[in-house]
Formats: C-alpha cells, sequence, structure tokens
C-alpha cells in the first residue's frame, strides 16, 4: 500500500502543471512598411526608385499593347492573312518584353529593398526585445488566422517612427 501511495505521489507531482511566465507579445503590420505616407522612408524611396527605373519598359510594353489593340481593332473590320500573322507577331514580342521586364524587375527588387528590409528585421527584432516582446505576429502574413488584436498590442506606427528617426 505504501508502495502505491509513493507511485500516486510521484505521479501527481508529475503532472503538476509548471510555473510558466507570461508572454508579451506584440503585433505588426508589415504591409504598412512599404506604405508612400506613413511607411518607412528607406523602403518607400527603394520602391520610388524601382519604379522610376522600369517606368520607360513600362512605357515600352504599354506602347507595344496599345499598337496591338488598334492592329487587332483593325484585323476585325478588314481581316487578312498579313494582319493576324502581325498580331501573332506583336503578341509574341509583348509577351516576351513581359517576362523579360518581370524577371528583371524580380532582380533589381531583391537587390535594391534587400538590404532596407535586413535593416528593418534587424530593428524591428531590437525594438521588440527593448520592449520585452517575446512573440511578434505580423498581420499582413496572416490576417485570416488573427482573431482579436488589442489597439495597443499593434507596434506598427510606433516602430515606424522609431526606425525612420534613427535611419533618415
Amino acid at each position: 500500500m505504501l508502495t502505491s501511495i509513493i507511485g500516486f505521489a510521484s505521479l501527481a507531482a508529475a503532472q503538476a502543471p509548471t510555473q510558466t511566465t507570461p508572454v508579451k507579445v506584440g503585433v505588426i503590420n508589415s504591409a504598412a512598411f512599404a506604405k508612400p505616407t506613413g511607411g518607412i522612408t528607406r523602403l518607400v524611396n527603394a520602391f520610388k526608385a524601382l519604379d522610376a527605373e522600369f517606368k520607360p519598359k513600362r512605357d515600352e510594353i504599354t506602347q507595344l499593347v496599345t499598337r496591338f489593340d488598334t492592329l487587332q481593332a483593325d484585323a476585325v473590320k478588314t481581316p487578312t492573312p498579313a494582319k493576324r500573322e502581325q498580331l501573332q507577331i506583336l503578341q509574341i514580342e509583348i509577351q516576351r518584353k513581359q517576362e523579360d521586364a518581370r524577371v528583371a524587375y524580380s532582380k533589381r527588387l531583391a537587390t535594391v529593398t534587400g538590404p532596407v528590409q535586413l535593416s528593418v528585421f534587424n530593428a524591428l527584432e531590437a525594438y521588440a526585445k527593448q520592449r520585452g516582446v517575446d512573440v511578434l505576429i505580423d498581420l499582413s502574413k496572416f490576417p485570416d488566422g488573427v482573431l482579436l488584436v488589442n489597439q495597443n498590442a499593434d507596434l506598427t506606427s510606433a516602430f515606424v517612427r522609431d526606425f525612420n528617426s534613427k535611419n533618415p
């Protein structure tokens, strides 16, 4: 009987809840970092520079699409094999230029914004640690999974102000 009492006591001790320290959770919305107003200035400027860099390519493709639309409207009115062939050639050219622009944009995006995003991540990590935040949830990554957020837990605006003040 003594053995069963000792066994029961050790079983109860093993199942007793352990003391845990409370976890401080913060919320951030990284989608706000790239907003033209109220976003992270360095990141917004990187996107503006990228947009300006690719404007000529975008304009060229837009002109080709306009030319295609005009030619297609003309081909509907007076269809000829030559116009159909021109449309096919122009469509292929547009698709190639769009794909080339997409690839080039992706590479430049990584080059231009990568270092800024890394510094933002490092600053965000330090910012959260300073405030004793143990878990940081990014609402932009899974907004459907977060049911309730106390607005006081949202660090986005305060972090953006802090980052911009330290990284002009």
